[in-house]
């Protein structure tokens, strides 16, 4: 079985939302279940090291980072790069063109390129600070990000801490989705035997994607909605687990996980 999980508000405790100290619990239950833990985020390598250090998360077997565009195996306890995924990338997405989408998109006053930390060669990222303006500005860098690749997509999330938005811009192949199909595939594991844990709007695609899913208690609301009404268009709300909170788990990050996986019959309640 793969537990994957996002990281911030989801696995780590690091939104305005209450923590119950379950973090010791959750490293229990990853070491004593044949569990396959692999991270899905955004953040880089040294940033998902950081995190495990300072919130002392159980190390992973597999992350997939820059929102799908890396993937690492852990061998001991170091990480590895998967090169047969940036060639799988490379090979499926000829029309990528950060060059093209950055000057297309230069004539756009609400969005502000983020750091070069955050970039990679097939990971455009900006930040967008007027949350009112989200809805508009997605529709028109779609567009434009479409007509110049239509393997490329946009994938829009919110930062509840400091009310900002992030626009990524990735090819088809190398989203959270693409890249945890690609493990599972690569693994032989089928999808009945996959727990998604997410909380923002980069996790939706996943969540939705037909495996056993979590949404955290404290994600936000109009993720919550989303992936409600694309499980029931899609018929598959049992598949669908949004964390509540109860006597002993508030149901907040890694708390809402726990719950999930005893709804999911993974661990006894």
């Amino acid at each position: 079985m793969i537990i994957a999980t996002d990281l911030d508000r989801t696995l780590l405790p690091n939104g305005k939302q209450p923590y119950d100290g379950s973090m010791g619990l959750f490293k229990e239950i990853v070491q004593d279940k044949e569990i396959v833990l692999t991270y899905v985020t955004g953040r880089n390598l040294s940033l998902v090291r950081k995190a495990i250090k300072k919130f002392d998360a159980p190390l992973p077997n597999y992350i997939i980072a820059q929102v799908g565009t890396k993937i690492y195996y852990r061998k001991k306890t170091r990480f590895r790069e998967d090169k047969n995924w940036i060639d799988h990338i490379r090979s499926s997405t000829k029309c990528w063109s950060i060059e093209k989408f950055r000057k297309a998109l230069a004539h756009i006053p609400d969005i502000k390129i983020q750091e070069k930390i955050h970039q990679n060669d097939f990971k455009l990222s900006y930040y967008l600070n007027d949350l009112s303006k989200s809805r508009l500005i997605n529709k028109e860098i779609s567009h434009i990000v479409q007509s110049i690749c239509p393997d490329a997509v946009l994938i829009f999330s919110i930062d509840e801490r400091y009310d900002i938005g992030f626009l990524d811009i990735l090819p088809q192949e190398a989203t959270k989705l693409a890249g945890l199909e690609y493990l599972r595939k690569k693994m032989q594991i089928p999808k009945e035997e996959i727990i998604y844990c997410g909380d923002s709007g980069n996790d939706i695609l996943p969540l939705v994607a037909g495996y056993k899913s979590i949404v955290v208690k404290n994600a936000i609301p109009q993720v919550k909605k989303a992936v409600k009404l694309i499980v029931r268009h899609r018929e598959i709300n049992q598949s669908l687990y949004i964390a509540k909170g109860d006597k002993k788990l508030n149901g907040n990050y890694v708390s809402g996980i726990i719950e999930g996986l005893a709804y999911f019959n993974v661990i006894n309640d």
